[in-house]
């Protein structure tokens, strides 16, 4: 399985529709998922959260992160991040409906007009570790002795 491209990587994470799976730490220090939209900038992955999420109160008190973007059919391209996040001082609003767009069209739209006043909260995560590999062969140190 080779890994991405720096291109390939970049118009993955950027184009992409596909939901990232965010892990975050519990304060048990058991791991926590949380589906998400998220938008990557080239550097960094952002993703707004409702002010009362648990993963939001998780990165809170420990701010280390890993995400999983996935294709959900074959051939599987997938990517692996870990990162800190931050919570960042921010209008989520212009974003927020750049994702909706993304992930739901027109419709999304409908729902960030409607949601708008609810609160919320940006996150910015810097990723510190990134694996990525497109479907088909094993990597060969999976195989090889």
């Amino acid at each position: 399985m080779p890994p991405l491209t720096r291109q390939e990587l970049d118009t993955f994470l950027r184009e992409g529709k596909y939901v990232a799976k965010l892990a975050t730490v519990k304060p048990d220090g058991a791991p926590y998922v949380n589906p998400v939209w998220y938008e990557y900038d080239g550097t960094h992955l952002y993703v707004i959260a409702r002010a009362r999420s648990q993963f939001l109160q998780h990165i809170r008190e420990d701010p280390r992160v890993a995400l999983c973007i996935d294709t959900p059919t074959p051939p599987y391209t997938r990517v692996l991040i870990e990162g800190i996040a931050e919570i960042i001082e921010q209008d989520w609003v212009e974003m927020g409906k750049r994702m909706a767009l993304r992930y739901r069209g027109e419709e999304g739209l409908a729902y960030i007009e409607a949601t708008r006043n609810r609160p919320r909260a940006m996150i910015r995560i810097t990723p510190h570790h990134i694996t990525s590999w497109k479907g088909g062969e094993w990597h060969r140190r999976y195989i090889d002795a």
